[in-house]
């Protein structure tokens, strides 16, 4: 790619796609995270193009996804993020609740949609262990960078600025992380200095009353898909 080439797209404003679109256009689910490898539909699981297409409304700052397990909650995140790193670049943060389970989605995840998606593949390079622009929890492509990170580790929810944050598994994460207080309000805090920035919290709920999930849930307008009889 020229200079010129690198310049333009830096440049150039986003075009007016949702995530949901993004995700039908361009997305391609790899062998390694689905039993029916090759390109994205959307229209395979409907009850997610609203939740992905909140995160792309501007008017809208915080999504908050409930559900069962095995419902795509990842498939989501995961397109969140390919959706940010092609059309509108931008710092982002994915909270494990650990950071092994940080590890391994980055390795079991996050890689394989960067090497079967053409369009993620052009702008992010391969792991080298002497770049540290791109690791197993940090890669970084023009105009931004992913990290991901466990909330056991305070020290990775206290550092640089980010605009989007994406928590999974909330019910699993500790109530502290460490001595320095609630994992998911540290990640909100790094994203205290964008206006346009996005939070993004998934889970299975766990206790009622004592679950995460249902607490941030109970803050919203308590949305639910519709499946008629």
């Amino acid at each position: 790619m020229s200079v010129l080439q690198a310049s333009q797209r830096l440049i150039k404003p986003p075009p007016k796609l949702t995530v949901s679109e993004w995700a039908d256009q361009f997305r391609v689910l790899s062998t390694e995270a689905s039993s029916e490898a090759g390109k994205f539909e959307t229209a395979r699981a409907m009850y997610q193009r609203e939740i992905m297409d909140a995160i792309s409304d501007p008017s809208i700052e915080e999504v908050v996804f409930m559900s069962g397990s095995q419902i795509g909650k990842t498939e989501v995140l995961l397109n969140t993020i390919g959706y940010y790193i092609h059309y509108d670049p931008a710092p982002m943060l994915m909270i494990q609740p650990t950071l092994d389970m940080a590890r391994s989605w980055s390795q079991d995840r996050l890689a394989p949609m960067i090497r079967d998606t053409p369009e993620l593949k052009d702008r992010i390079a391969e792991v080298k262990s002497r770049d540290s622009g791109n690791t197993v929890l940090h890669k970084s492509f023009e105009g931004g960078h992913i990290s991901a990170c466990g909330a056991n580790s305070p020290s990775s929810l206290a550092s640089r600025p980010i605009k989007i944050v994406l928590c999974d598994e909330v019910d699993r994460y500790p109530p502290s992380a460490g001595s320095e207080g609630d994992p998911v309000l540290l990640a909100k805090r790094r994203s205290a200095t964008f206006w346009d920035r996005k939070i993004v919290l998934t889970s299975t709920p766990t206790i009622k009353g004592a679950s995460r999930i249902e607490h941030a849930y109970d803050a919203t307008d308590k949305r639910k898909y519709l499946i008629p009889c």
